[in-house]
């Protein structure tokens, strides 16, 4: 594999192959704010994430700051194998019985593919909805078997898990239906993007933070709520009408407009390399 920009043995540049470039231009892009969130509600609905972060995480104290904490070290994993392999040895002590007495452990083949299909799922919606453009069958397709060899740099067993976007797929959705739960984790996250607000996001002054922070609270409950699929709002009674939708519909539009107007380098995310233990932040990596 090569990244962009990097030389191969005689010397000549190589391009990365295209389902990586798609995976990481969309995920240092600064859209990725607007799907994430509802990707994490997603996480915590499973009854073994849920419990992982209840139990072994501050999530819920600071919630955004360990976002913040936690964003750079899982997107330089997609590219550093040594970044992977230490998020992953974050979740070795990560285990126990959640409250209905079911053990779990955030290792578990199953469990950590779910943490990581939904930050995928972030990525790609974000392609999905702001390239303007589009993404076609081909890129996608691509870019989701790129997402399963950034998966692999984890070290965790792929064994049983869907190997095409068109498995994904139908495997994303029957966990959706059958699977998740009104964790007491997702419980509180739900409750937070309905009734809570943006807070230690920015690393500004109080007095400059709290407009802006107050200003994008509204956005933050859009995209929380609206991102999460119809049929996990429907089963579990999460509120959303239809002007929540229209409102949705338009800030995603606004959203995919700037693209033609803001230059490829101003809308990514500052990105540094993180490689190894050493460098990320204590429960960076706890989903």
């Amino acid at each position: 594999m090569y990244r962009d920009g990097e030389t191969g043995g005689g010397g000549r540049a190589r391009q990365a192959p295209e389902g990586e470039r798609l995976l990481w231009r969309w995920a240092t892009d600064w859209r990725l704010g607007l799907t994430g969130l509802s990707n994490g509600i997603l996480q915590l609905m499973h009854p073994g994430l849920g419990a992982g972060v209840a139990e072994h995480s501050n999530f819920f104290d600071e919630p955004w700051d360990r976002i913040t904490r936690s964003i750079g070290p899982i997107v330089a994993s997609i590219r550093d194998e040594d970044t992977a392999r230490a998020i992953r040895d974050i979740h070795k002590e990560i285990k126990g019985v959640d409250h209905k007495g079911r053990r779990y452990h955030a290792l578990e083949p199953g469990t950590f593919w779910w943490a990581h299909v939904t930050i995928y799922r972030a990525i790609e919606q974000a392609g999905r909805r702001f390239s303007p453009g589009g993404m076609t069958d081909a890129e996608r397709d691509a870019m989701y078997l790129a997402g399963m060899d950034w998966y692999r740099r984890y070290g965790v067993s792929d064994r049983g898990l869907p190997r095409t976007r068109k498995a994904y797929t139908k495997r994303f959705r029957q966990i959706c239906v059958e699977e998740l739960e009104m964790t007491p984790a997702a419980e509180r996250a739900v409750d937070m993007a309905l009734h809570g607000r943006v807070e230690g996001l920015l690393a500004l002054p109080r007095w400059l933070a709290n407009p802006l922070e107050l200003g994008s609270t509204p956005a933050a409950r859009l995209t929380s709520i609206g991102g999460i699929p119809a049929a996990v709002r429907d089963r579990f009674g999460i509120p959303w009408s239809a002007t929540d939708a229209l409102q949705y519909r338009a800030l995603l539009v606004a959203a995919r407009e700037t693209s033609r107007f803001v230059p490829q380098q101003v809308a990514r995310l500052p990105m540094r390399r993180h490689a190894g233990r050493s460098r990320i932040p204590a429960g960076a990596g706890a989903r």
